[in-house]
């Protein structure tokens, strides 16, 4: 028996509003957020945060005091921060115009004095016209028309001016080395003035101006490797935890997308005395090419692990307790919590894999309230 026209049309309007209240109700109903339990490693993790620092920092004093000139190449002072540098190569100098002129007058002494060396001593020719005469005298004394006391005196005086002669080299010798060690001292001061880069590395940091008047021991420049480490920091209440040899997991905001793994090579002994947290030196095992110095982030250290675990996320579980969605409809779950880091928790029970588990707004949320679903990608941080 066929419906007549009129009923068809009622019946046709009845579906279309059972279906437009339907679509608005439930557009009404709040969303909730979900991830899916599942399986996989469980790790028992010490949390800590990171920052890459340079291995050796080498700060670069003035060794005289004076008017400094940076050199060309960091005449831009701030803006130099980050050139390279390799070791000897000239940074600045200071002006010494004092030790600049005794060493001129220091190099001309020394100068003169070894030209006079070079020319016969003043005793010398004294000496040779005395040696003629005794020569001429002991000669003419094998004919025994010479008197003995002639004889003896030209010995005598003879050998008088071959000790002047010898004292006049020794003189003319200890000033020559006199001059020769000012020289060298004045020198080295002026050396002292060239501030010179300790090793090759990058400049990190400029102390001074040019042209800036600076004192003895002032520090005008730091220096850092190229060579940088992981520096890492913990609680007190976690460092016991802590080995040599463990491996982490490390995240550095500049890279948001990328995770790198690295070991534990050492712990230091005491904690910073004003935070109470202890610094832990990390080797990565493949870092970056472009790592830098300054950089951040955090790090777990693994300390444990269970496989093929009950994983939920850890952003939805607060203290001991889960929001699940099932038939679109909320209820609450108690779980026992095993292993836990920032991302995941082990759920020894409560929940199972497959479940529907609520990871944000939990308190907007009430046990038989019922819901929308929408599953959201728990591998990207808020």
């Amino acid at each position: 028996m066929k419906l007549p026209q009129s009923k068809k049309v009622i019946w046709g309007g009845l579906a279309i509003l059972v279906l437009l209240f339907s679509f608005i109700y439930y557009s009404a109903l709040p969303v909730a957020e979900i991830a899916v339990v599942r399986r996989g490693t469980a790790i028992a993790a010490v949390y800590g945060t990171v920052r890459i620092e340079p291995a050796f920092v080498v700060h670069v004093r003035a060794q005289n005091s004076g008017f400094i000139r940076l050199a060309d190449e960091f005449s831009a002072g701030n803006g130099a921060i980050g050139k390279p540098v390799t070791k000897g190569q000239l940074l600045a100098t200071i002006a010494d115009e004092t030790t600049a002129r005794l060493l001129k007058q220091a190099r001309a002494d020394l100068q003169a004095a070894t030209e006079r060396a070079a020319n016969p001593l003043p005793s010398s020719e004294l000496l040779k016209t005395a040696e003629d005469k005794l020569q001429r005298l002991e000669k003419v004394q094998a004919l025994s028309s010479v008197p003995a006391v002639d004889y003896e005196n030209a010995k005598s005086e003879v050998n008088r001016l071959r000790g002047a002669v010898a004292n006049e080299r020794i003189e003319q010798d200890r000033n020559l080395q006199s001059l020769q060690e000012t020289c060298k001292k004045l020198e080295a001061q002026m050396k002292n003035s060239e501030i010179r880069a300790p090793m090759d590395g990058l400049l990190t940091a400029v102390q001074t101006i040019d042209g800036e008047l600076v004192g003895e021991s002032n520090q005008l420049f730091t220096v850092s490797s190229r060579k940088n480490y992981v520096r890492g920091e913990v609680n007190e209440e976690d460092v016991g935890e802590v080995k040599v040899g463990m491996k982490a997991t490390l995240e550095l905001y500049a890279y948001r997308t990328q995770s790198f793994n690295a070991r534990v090579s050492s712990v230091q002994p005491a904690a910073d005395p004003e935070t109470q947290h202890y610094t832990i030196v990390l080797a990565m095992d493949k870092p970056p090419d472009n790592l830098m110095a300054g950089m951040t982030g955090e790090m777990n250290i693994i300390t444990g692990a269970h496989e093929n675990a009950v994983l939920v996320p850890s952003r939805a579980v607060l203290v001991d307790q889960v929001l699940t969605i099932k038939r679109g409809v909320v209820r609450r779950r108690t779980i026992k919590a095993g292993y836990r880091t920032l991302d995941f928790t082990e759920a020894l029970s409560g929940v199972s894999v497959g479940d529907h588990v609520v990871v944000s707004d939990q308190d907007r949320l009430q046990p038989g309230q019922p819901v929308r679903q929408q599953q959201v990608d728990i591998s990207k941080k808020k």
